[in-house]
């Protein structure tokens, strides 16, 4: 009889258990085809959404020169890389001496998309002025040589001085923030800001030409056409089939957010075939500002007239 009282207490804890729900499996997407029309020059940028499956905006490559950070604290400056824009710092000379481009020293900024690691730096512990080298249009040609120095940056704005290396074209501006975008794009041809990015929330890659960094010093830097993404966490996975990759393996992935995780090398020139080859199977799997996963492979790099610069790509939500 003494175990009576135990019995009784399992029985009534047993009886008082909550039910079990059942949990709905997980809802993954259709699979969707895109295709992004740079075109063969690779004149265009293209900002694309992952959850719509949807191109948000595009613009030429040339229609800008420097973003400027818009968070209230930012003072980070970016350089237009697509362009293969360089910058070179002065120091121990004047703003109104002319100056010559001749054996200059070039930094670039890195793709990764780390702030700490752009070519102005923290300008704000530095008393000289930069030169700019606008770089290349689409066409090869070269877009020319600006100073700057920067005035002053506060909460609200930037304010920026500007003109050609024999003091040409003299200007000053102001740079006003706008928090709903990550950069506020300046145009040195038209003296004024230019509306590049999409608003912050409303896109997820850049297909675009840019800068990247090698390692060999004989070779720093080389204009490679890719991805680049809005800060976003991406794993690759090049040991499973794009058909096999499931959401409950994603535990399994390591997550980057570098910005150049996508990068250019999904693809290759075969000198032999005079072609690209698409490597299909690279898998990226993305994880959008929403928590929401999807996998990505290419499958193209030509359009139907076997013109290149149209990446194609096959992409579901997991």
């Amino acid at each position: 009889m003494k175990y009576f009282p135990y019995i009784l207490f399992f029985m009534f804890t047993i009886s008082c258990e909550k039910e079990e729900l059942p949990i709905s499996p997980h809802q993954i997407g259709d699979v969707l085809v895109q295709q992004i029309e740079m075109y063969q020059d690779y004149r265009y940028q293209v900002f694309y959404n992952l959850e719509n499956n949807e191109i948000i905006s595009e613009n030429l490559k040339t229609d800008w020169d420097l973003g400027f950070e818009n968070t209230p604290n930012g003072f980070h400056i970016v350089l237009n890389s697509s362009t293969y824009s360089v910058l070179s710092y002065i120091e121990n000379q004047q703003f109104d001496d002319v100056i010559s481009s001749n054996n200059l020293v070039w930094s670039w900024d890195n793709p990764n998309g780390s702030l700490d690691s752009t070519a102005f730096g923290d300008y704000r512990l530095l008393s000289g002025f930069f030169v700019i080298d606008r770089g290349f249009d689409f066409q090869g040609s070269q877009r020319g040589f600006k100073k700057l120095k920067i005035d002053s940056v506060n909460s609200q704005f930037y304010t920026i001085t500007y003109s050609n290396l024999d003091n040409s074209e003299l200007n000053t501006f102001q740079i006003n923030k706008d928090n709903f975008y990550r950069y506020s794009c300046f145009s040195f041809s038209d003296d004024t800001i230019i509306d590049i990015e999409p608003p912050l929330i409303e896109w997820d890659l850049i297909f675009t030409q840019y800068t990247h960094l090698f390692s060999d010093t004989t070779q720093p830097s080389y204009l490679v056409t890719g991805v680049l993404s809005n800060n976003l966490n991406i794993a690759i996975d090049t040991n499973n089939n794009f058909n096999d990759i499931t959401y409950e393996m994603i535990g399994d992935y390591y997550f980057k957010n570098n910005n150049d995780m996508v990068g250019y090398n999904w693809k290759e020139y075969d000198l032999n075939a005079s072609e690209y080859t698409v490597f299909s199977n690279i898998n990226y799997i993305i994880k959008d500002n929403k928590n929401k996963y999807y996998k990505l492979h290419f499958i193209d790099f030509y359009n139907n007239l076997g013109e290149k610069g149209y990446p194609k790509f096959e992409i579901q939500e997991l």
